[in-house]
């Protein structure tokens, strides 16, 4: 039996927890927990048992996870509850799902937790799930500018230029009902690398990609990937 700890970003969470087998066990960090309920409120996933933890984690993920916040003395709270948890639960096969960091994890956990996939590895296809076969019917669209990271945001000179009706967060919504509510009923989704694209995919709504320039594809879903529906911030003409 496998246990898959889940503790980085809202966006990989929305991935995993469609993707996980059945027979995993998954911990997940509580600050994960309001997503997920968002996702069973609106049916877009079957409810199944995990274990939210709270492992201090405030921000987005882990704190080891990024470089911000890396050497804050969170980030040792963070470790070492983890670290209680496991002593406290053992368990014979412990998985997080990416090899970032990995090492740092095993050394202040006192742990041997391996990864699911290499970082950088296309997520999607580690994961084995398929292309859904969306295609754009309908001309209600959706776009969706912003993202964790700031880099990642869509410039207002690309949205000046695009038709459809931009949703941004803290004023149009302010929870994941909210956004869920919002890819439910548009007929295409443009987005940001960030957590309404993998909404997008699990909502099965057709959707298209924007990302800065020299920006990684590791997260595009398979359909994005499949019919080519994404483009830099610089090579943006048209949706």
């Amino acid at each position: 039996m496998r246990r898959v700890f889940l503790l980085r970003a809202y966006g990989d969470f929305a991935i995993a927890v469609q993707a996980l087998a059945a027979t995993d066990v998954i911990v997940a960090s509580l600050h994960l927990k309001p997503l997920y309920d968002a996702l069973i409120s609106r049916g877009n996933i079957s409810p199944r048992s995990i274990d939210f933890v709270d492992f201090g984690i405030k921000g987005s993920q882990l704190n080891l996870f990024t470089n911000k916040a890396l050497f804050r003395i969170d980030t040792f709270r963070q470790l070492s509850k983890i670290k209680q948890y496991v002593q406290s639960n053992p368990g014979s096969s412990d998985f997080v799902e990416q090899s970032a960091r990995l090492g740092l994890l095993n050394f202040f956990t006192g742990h041997s937790f391996e990864a699911i996939f290499e970082t950088g590895e296309p997520v999607y296809a580690a994961y084995a799930l398929p292309a859904q076969g969306l295609e754009r019917k309908g001309d209600k669209v959706l776009v969706l500018p912003d993202a964790r990271l700031p880099k990642r945001v869509i410039p207002s000179s690309i949205l000046a230029r695009m038709e459809g009706q931009v949703a941004r967060f803290g004023s149009d919504y302010s929870n994941f009902e909210q956004l869920i509510d919002l890819i439910q009923v548009a007929d295409y989704v443009v987005t940001s690398d960030s957590l309404p694209l993998h909404l997008a995919y699990l909502c099965r709504k057709p959707h298209f990609i924007l990302y800065p320039d020299g920006g990684k594809q590791d997260f595009f879903t398979p359909d994005a990937l499949a019919s080519e529906s994404f483009s830099t911030f610089s090579q943006f003409t048209h949706v």
